[in-house]
């Protein structure tokens, strides 16, 4: 969800380049669709942008031996209750609220995320490629279309590639879970986020109140 609080937050967890006030140069762009098993380069030389969830996304792939289990935890369930996507510093590494891939209701959503995540790359990433891996059983053939309406939004500066992971060549395939599933799972996750955020919202009454006595 695009809020002015989001960006905020978004942008206390930057690198410090974001001090920079040196004009971004933009670059001729293209954005390409990629295996996983044939991304070139090294992981580092990107920028990854995922989804929030530490069980069924890549997102551990990417934090394996590299952020402790319980901070991402911390900071997946973060992203889900605030509706708000945050970055892994000092990795670069940024995820998005698991709704806006696990549901294609939330299509424009993930639009705003991304331009906004493309507006803040100017800003202070100044990552020339980006990785966007949102694999997810649930399909992700909205995924482009929303980059491309992002792209749209907020033209990237200083960026020469963006890098769609798709899913490995070569590879017997995990059957994408049935329409039933999907829903069944997505529900789950939805009511799950909610009670947290719910019980956040108790807890933080709670102690307003006992601050008036």
């Amino acid at each position: 969800m695009r809020t002015d609080h989001a960006m905020s937050r978004y942008e206390a967890s930057l690198h410090t380049d974001s001090q920079s006030k040196k004009p971004r140069e933009r670059l001729a762009m293209r954005i390409v669709r990629t295996p996983s098993n044939k991304v070139e380069g090294p992981i580092s030389d990107y920028h990854v942008l995922t989804y929030a969830d530490s069980g069924f996304g890549p997102l551990p792939h990417y934090t394996k031996r590299r952020v402790p289990r319980d901070q991402v935890e911390e900071i997946v369930s973060r992203i889900n209750q605030r509706d708000e996507a945050a970055t892994f510093f000092p990795l670069p590494l940024s995820a998005v609220p698991r709704k806006v891939i696990w549901d294609k209701l939330h299509w424009s959503e993930l639009r705003a995320h991304l331009a906004d995540f493309l507006q803040v790359n100017a800003r202070a990433f100044g990552a020339r490629r980006i990785l966007i891996d949102m694999q997810s059983p649930h399909g992700t053939a909205h995924v482009m279309e929303a980059l491309r309406g992002a792209v749209e939004d907020v033209p990237p500066v200083c960026v020469e590639e963006i890098v769609v992971v798709t899913a490995a060549e070569g590879v017997d395939e995990q059957p994408q879970l049935s329409r039933r599933q999907r829903d069944a799972n997505v529900i789950a996750a939805i009511a799950k986020d909610h009670e947290a955020a719910e019980a956040e919202s108790r807890n933080r009454r709670s102690r307003a109140q006992q601050r008036t006595f």
